[in-house]
């Protein structure tokens, strides 16, 4: 996949108060004919989004940011960018910690779950959420689009959340949004070289739940259960039965239950 970043040194952003969803910002642009790099960021969002349409409930302090670029991938390559977007937010997290967090604190360690969340400390801190458009020219429009909850988490029953400022961190929208473009370049590099999506898919293995964690599938049609198994080759969620066997999961909603790290 090609590297969107190679003609752009520094990636311009727009910041602005409010707006409906900084992902439905950024197609609204690249309808106009922007194809990016260029980040799109709110300090509200009115109708923020998340996976299989539920509300991304937004606050003030918070990091609501969209990633607008051109993807020049073929379309089974699209869920990789997905994967690449958790690792880089686990990065940027990291990164942040590494200035802003003060000594003692074990338990902070961003841990993602497949697709697109990020826990700590067993809890939903951030969420990606990738829409992708086909355009003319054979390439994609992507709009990647970041949530974190840096001052405050939402209280919705039966989903547990959690927020940087309350494991011990301090930081801002704009700091983390500085950390999360050096991430996303890294990873792009990474996955433009030779076997590159071997090398970020080992990666964000390096960054998930504990193998064989106890996790729950909720698709269109049914609910599943087994053990985290890992990554298939195109990164599809492996997850092994009670009789060994594995199941590929290509789309649903994961729960994990109990201690994941």
């Amino acid at each position: 996949m090609e590297d969107p970043f190679l003609a752009c040194p520094e990636t311009p952003f727009i910041h602005m108060e409010e707006t409906d969803s900084t992902n439905a910002e950024a197609m609204r642009l690249a309808a106009q004919g922007d194809g990016g790099p260029l980040w799109v960021m709110a300090n509200r969002q009115m109708a923020g989004r998340g996976r299989l349409g539920r509300q991304w409930i937004s606050f003030d302090g918070n990091l609501h940011a969209t990633l607008l670029i051109t993807l020049h991938c073929e379309a089974n390559e699209i869920t990789q960018v997905s994967l690449l977007a958790g690792i880089a937010l686990a990065d940027a997290i990291t990164a942040a910690a590494a200035e802003g967090m003060p000594p003692g604190l074990d338990d902070f360690r961003p841990i993602l779950k497949w697709p697109n969340d990020l826990l700590i400390a067993n809890a939903k801190c951030a969420g990606v959420l990738l829409e992708t458009t086909s355009l003319s020219t054979g390439a994609f429009c992507g709009v990647l689009g970041f949530g974190v909850n840096i001052d405050t988490a939402p209280n919705i029953a039966g989903r547990p959340a959690t927020c940087l400022k309350q494991r011990g961190l301090h930081t801002t929208s704009a700091e983390l949004r500085t950390h999360l473009d050096r991430a996303v370049r890294r990873a792009f590099q990474t996955l433009s070289a030779p076997d590159g999506f071997s090398h970020l898919k080992q990666c964000w293995l390096d960054n998930s739940l504990r193998l064989g964690s106890p996790l729950t599938v909720t698709t269109d049609t049914e609910v599943c259960s087994g053990a985290f198994a890992g990554l298939d080759e195109d990164g599809a969620l492996l997850l092994e039965g009670e009789t060994g066997g594995l199941r590929r999961i290509t789309f649903g909603d994961v729960s994990a239950a109990g201690n994941v790290v």
